[in-house]
């Protein structure tokens, strides 16, 4: 134990981490109480845990378990009962060089060693220890268990259903309704749909596609914007499982070559999602694409989204007006009305009557009145906003302004003491203004009404855990004018990704933040609207008074390291 102790010792005074009267107070300590040394020059805060990691990892010669740098694979998991790895304390980490690799709070635990040696063995390997801190452990360790069960069941599940459903006719000649209907009432089946639901809920994921191909069946998961392959499960269960969805829809399973669109809910551990469900045919077959939508209470603020103190500022003064109206603009899934949404819950209060008309309310938010669009029954933005104005209201959402009726009502609420948040399509924010007053609005009342018009796009976040310097490629940094990059020293901007780790499945990036094209209305801008100019003396006007493009937005968060410029080349025009 001395000598150990002393090893630990000395190799901290090597690094220069403590000092050796540091050291001989810490021994003096460690003959009164017994503990370990590590435990008290932590308690003596003389060093963190991190460099206590570090030193044990030395001592005992072994590595330290880093979750953005190792992978954990299932056939490791495996080998090791969830029960075993909790009262244990371990985490197995992959099969490396005929080595089971096992991380480990206490790598000194001779019994644990014993039993993951002789488990080990058993399966033809050596053990191989990895250091990791407890709280690391907990973290990640029932996460990779959860997901290799998950993936565990879903094959099994598969297989389960390929045995006992046998293989449906898919062939429209050959389509027995009655049958299909048996099939999706199938337990396999029915379990089957629960866990791609489940799995895409973990992963994120805002779209599941379901994609029958002449031979197979392929299902995505859209996640940050982006589509990845899931699941390929055979071609055997594709009629039970789009007859189950269809069920649960309330669609017409009979109904094969025709689009269908319908809804569900899914709860799952506390979670509930609403689901939209749209179906169109394909040669191969009928391919479904579900919409995800998180029914929990909306929690996001606008710095949360990215957005800058300067455009924070803006908004904030803009939305406390007494009246008037803010429009958003971007193509679909630019995250318009999750912008809205946080402008709304920071003047949610007691003392507003605050209502909202969308299509589809997606998130709920306490105390603000949500009414959903139900064309069948005449419930449709114009209709609901008229009802509105004889609701008393503070503060209107219209979730979309489609046509003139809804732009011309909207206006006319916002001139007459009222604060009016929309969307609207189109590409930047003074294309936005020319839109309102090209859906035949009169020029003059939308320029009243106006208060900040405002584009936004969606970019991926560089993934934190792989954050690392790299040079893009000649024609990125010719696209962005990189030459005239100079960071406060007067040196060339460093760009930044995500190499890909664990933690970002490889792909470099982990989440999303937006960007905005912000243009407040000032009386210059409005005397254009008002004459009706086209857009691009709008714009030649806005940025002459300081507006920042979606282009120079994103390069700000390209400069800060929180996304690339690729990707806000991706989803961003030139500004020429």
């Amino acid at each position: 134990m001395a000598t150990r102790a002393m090893e630990l010792g000395e190799y901290l005074i090597r690094e220069g981490l403590i000092s050796p009267a540091q050291l001989q107070e810490a021994l003096a300590e460690q003959t009164r109480t017994r503990e370990r040394l590590g435990e008290i020059l932590r308690r003596l805060d003389l060093i963190t845990e991190s460099d206590l990691l570090d030193a044990l990892a030395f001592q005992l010669g072994i590595g330290r378990f880093d979750p953005t740098q190792h992978v954990v694979e299932p056939e490791a998991l495996e080998l090791v009962p969830l029960e075993f790895a909790r009262r244990h304390r371990v985490l197995p980490v992959r099969i490396e060089d005929n080595h089971l690799v096992v991380a480990m709070t206490d790598p000194t635990d001779v019994e644990a060693r014993d039993n993951l040696r002789r488990t080990a063995r058993r399966a033809g390997h050596d053990l191989k220890v990895l250091l990791v801190a407890p709280e690391v452990l907990e973290k990640h360790r029932d996460k990779y268990y959860g997901k290799v069960q998950g993936s565990r069941d879903v094959s099994a599940l598969i297989d389960k259903v390929v045995d006992e459903v046998g293989v449906l006719p898919d062939i429209e000649g050959d389509f027995d309704a009655e049958s299909a209907q048996k099939h999706a009432e199938d337990a396999g089946i029915i379990k089957l749909v629960d866990q791609i639901v489940v799995q895409a809920m973990q992963e994120r994921a805002t779209d599941i596609h379901i994609e029958p191909q002449e031979e197979g069946l392929v299902i995505r998961y859209r996640v940050d914007g982006m589509l990845y392959d899931a699941l390929t499960p055979p071609r055997a269960v594709y009629t039970g499982l789009v007859s189950r969805i269809k069920i649960l829809s309330n669609m017409d399973i009979a109904e094969r070559r025709a689009t269908q669109d319908g809804r569900f809910s899914h709860r799952s551990k506390g979670q509930e999602v609403d689901i939209r469900v749209s179906v169109v045919p394909t040669i191969h077959g009928e391919k479904m694409v579900l919409r995800l939508l998180d029914k929990t209470n909306f929690s996001f603020s606008l710095t949360d989204l990215g957005f800058s103190g300067e455009d924070y500022k803006a908004f904030h003064e803009a939305i406390r007006k007494p009246y008037g109206m803010i429009l958003l603009s971007g193509p679909t899934g630019s995250g318009k009305t999750t912008t809205l949404y946080a402008n709304i819950l920071e003047l949610n209060s007691d003392v507003l009557n605050i209502t909202t008309i969308e299509d589809p309310v997606e998130y709920q938010i306490g105390r603000i009145n949500q009414v959903q669009v139900n064309e069948r029954k005449q419930v449709t933005f114009a209709n609901a906003l008229r009802s509105f104005l004889r609701q008393d209201p503070d503060v209107i959402m219209v979730g979309e302004i489609r046509d003139q009726d809804t732009a011309d009502i909207a206006v006319r609420a916002a001139l007459t003491g009222h604060m009016v948040f929309s969307t609207i399509h189109a590409n930047d924010a003074p294309t936005t203004a020319a839109r309102l007053v090209g859906m035949g609005t009169e020029p003059f009342m939308a320029a009243s009404a106006l208060t900040l018009v405002a584009a936004q796009r969606l970019v991926r976040k560089c993934c934190p855990h792989c954050l690392e310097e790299y040079e893009p490629d000649p024609e990125v940094l010719l696209a962005v004018k990189a030459d005239k990059w100079l960071d406060e020293n007067g040196e060339p901007v460093k760009f930044r990704h995500g190499a890909g780790c664990v933690a970002c499945k490889g792909r470099g990036f982990l989440g999303r933040i937006a960007i905005i094209e912000r243009m407040n209305m000032t009386p210059e801008l409005r005397q254009l609207v008002a004459e009706n100019k086209p857009a691009d003396v709008i714009r030649r006007q806005a940025r002459s008074e300081g507006m920042k493009t979606l282009l120079q937005s994103g390069m700000e968060k390209v400069r800060a390291g929180t996304t690339t410029a690729e990707e806000v080349l991706r989803v961003c025009l030139s500004d020429e």
